[in-house]
């Protein structure tokens, strides 16, 4: 049956108002995704009759004024035609991801103020075009839009969504955006290899985080150090939520933190919900607050494909009271590795770093000897053989002190006060790593600490923050020595130490 017109009167006020809704652009464009996995779902065996190796390909280009989407999809059918332009007219089957009848009129309408579908529905004899350009339908106050057709091969099947007049035009950072969405939100369909998508020839693709496998935090605790038992913090989930859902997935920690990271991740039918790096699934019952390492490094996926969603699909359909109780019984589910409720994945999660590892930095150190062992070489080999005279030499560090504004601090070493003020310098022609100056000669009781944070051994081996404290700590620590060894043993030479430091450091090359 041919079709000249499809009726657009309860529908065009309403689509005209759809630009202003709160939406982000990968939230639209899952719409149209939505639409294409859907008539592949549906038609599967018919598509996969007539294509042996068949396989859903989705084509996203987006160009500076127009956005199009293609699919190798079934097509929209005749019988689904004009339903299907109609904004809340849900399709027959509302188990899939088309339940509302709303998605692609809403995201086109927000999108762009003109747009078109072509389409051909697998086993028709004709493809169909229809035009929307908004603001000349309200003008006119169109009742009814005009349906292109023309003969086609009955094995062709496609849909080509084309948006023009662009509303929202996605830039460079906001397509960086919507792929790693994308590549988030169908993430189970593409790494199955079941659908291909891409935007701008790029496929996209998800890599799930690494499973962090260690020790427990609380044998390292209970000095069970020398054979810990090594458990892979991962485990699955299968639950029923109060006779709405059932429940399935899975939660672990993650081999290394990270700050903007999704927590959970909350899919239904295949599709994820909520549960993003922008808007993350992280309650507080069970990932804490603020800095607390849970937030980096607790990950997992929840299937629930019986809980009804928002019109969006960008969350579930429950109120905090609700939401309240899935939330505790998540848990209570997720809390223990172990049936035996002993070992506490979300306490580990909480307690555990990589300092406890003791085996592991012994392994990583012993790998690290023959590069450690280059650069001593190269330090002792054109170290000064010469004897060196303890002169002192305080001219050059005087713009330093000038522009220093750190406070003399105190410290006691055996009932003897010695105070101390640690002063940076950023000075790349200065050879000396560190310079020591005690003002009180008589009693080296008054320590001037000058550290040179650009010399090239301090950056080369202290970049990170950690580093660097750990760095001037221990510098400190020398220049205190020094002056003990001035004070308590009488030495004139204390000197010698730190000067054939600074004369070994001298020659450690920077890092290239």
């Amino acid at each position: 049956m041919s079709i000249k017109y499809i009726d657009i009167r309860p529908t065009i006020g309403l689509l005209a108002l759809m630009k202003n809704i709160k939406y982000t652009e990968w939230e639209a464009m899952a719409e149209f995704i939505d639409n294409s996995v859907q008539s592949y779902r549906a038609n599967k065996k018919k598509l996969r009759k007539l294509e042996r190796d068949y396989k859903l390909k989705i084509r996203i280009d987006l160009l500076p004024n127009e956005i199009r989407i293609k699919d190798n999809a079934a097509g929209i059918s005749e019988e689904r035609y004009a339903d299907a332009f109609e904004t809340g007219k849900p399709p027959p089957d509302t188990q899939g991801l088309s339940e509302f009848g709303v998605g692609m009129k809403i995201a086109s309408c927000w999108f762009a103020d003109k747009w078109k579908v072509h389409t051909k529905a697998l086993g028709e004899k004709h493809w169909r075009l229809v035009e929307f350009n908004i603001e000349k339908l309200r003008e006119k106050n169109t009742e009814q839009l005009e349906v292109t057709e023309s003969k086609a091969n009955e094995d062709a099947h496609y849909t080509i969504v084309t948006l023009n007049k662009l509303n929202h035009k996605p830039k460079s950072t906001s397509i960086t955006k919507i792929f790693q969405h994308l590549s988030s939100i169908y993430r189970h369909l593409i790494n199955s290899d079941e659908i291909e998508i891409s935007i701008n020839g790029n496929k996209l693709k998800y890599e799930p985080p690494p499973v962090r496998t260690s020790g427990y935090y609380k044998e390292w605790e209970d000095g069970i150090i020398k054979n810990p038992k090594k458990r892979r913090w991962f485990k699955k989930l299968d639950f029923t939520f109060k006779d709405l859902t059932h429940v399935t997935g899975h939660v672990g920690i993650r081999e290394k933190g990270q700050v903007k990271q999704p927590g959970f991740s909350l899919f239904r039918r295949g599709r994820l919900i909520t549960g993003t790096e922008a808007v993350p699934f992280k309650p507080q019952e069970i990932f804490g607050l603020g800095n607390d390492r849970r937030q980096q490094v607790i990950f997992g996926e929840l299937n629930l494909d019986d809980m009804p969603v928002t019109f969006q699909k960008n969350d579930f359909k429950w109120d905090d009271t609700l939401k309240s109780q899935f939330i505790s019984q998540l848990k209570n589910e997720i809390e223990f590795l172990d049936d035996k409720k002993k070992i506490n994945l979300i306490q580990q999660a909480k307690e555990w770093s990589e300092s406890l590892e003791r085996d592991d930095i012994r392994q990583q150190t012993t790998k690290s000897l023959p590069q450690i062992s280059k650069i001593i070489k190269r330090g002792i080999e054109n170290a000064r053989l010469t004897k060196i005279n303890p002169i002192k030499d305080e001219k050059k560090h005087k713009k330093a002190e000038e522009r220093n504004e750190s406070d003399w601090e105190e410290v006691v070493l055996e009932n003897q006060k010695y105070r101390y003020q640690i002063i940076t310098e950023y000075d790349e022609s200065n050879t000396d790593l560190y310079f020591a100056e005690f003002p009180d000669s008589k009693n080296n009781f008054k320590i001037k600490v000058y550290i040179n944070l650009k010399h090239k051994f301090a950056e080369r081996f202290f970049t990170h923050n950690n580093d660097r404290n750990g760095f001037l700590t221990l510098i400190t620590f020398f220049a205190i020595c020094e002056a003990q060894v001035r004070h308590i043993d009488g030495s004139r030479d204390a000197a010698l130490m730190r000067l054939r430091l600074n004369s070994i450091c001298e020659n450690i090359p920077p890092r290239t």
